[in-house]
């Protein structure tokens, strides 16, 4: 249910966007907004933000954000959503590549058949 909500959004989105971006993109929405469905029950309940600050030689270290799951299952929702990117990513790559001919390569270089 919360993988095929995510994947309408990862199809709709920009296909240039990596698909982790996307993913944060989605997860940061459902927790902004209230909450109307089960999925954004389900990330309400799962999943978190969290500061991390990172200590740079900068006088004010920068805070990044980072998701994490408030349980066992958050932790396993969190590793199945970015298994999912990495998996849509792979496939791209994989159309991306069938579609070149020995053409599209020249003197080492590859030309964007695009």
């Amino acid at each position: 249910m919360i993988l095929e909500a995510f994947a309408e959004y990862l199809h709709a989105s920009d296909q240039s966007i990596p698909a982790t971006e996307v993913l944060s993109r989605w997860i940061k929405e459902r927790l902004d907004a209230p909450v109307l469905t089960n999925v954004d029950r389900v990330v309400h309940c799962e999943i978190s933000i969290a500061k991390v600050v990172k200590k740079t030689d900068c006088k004010e270290p920068a805070p990044k954000l980072a998701f994490r799951g408030n349980s066992k299952s958050g932790r396993q929702l969190l590793k199945s959503l970015y298994e999912y990117c990495q998996s849509y990513e792979q496939q791209k790559w994989a159309r991306y590549i069938h579609n070149l001919k020995a053409s599209d390569f020249r003197a080492g270089e590859l030309r964007d058949s695009n």
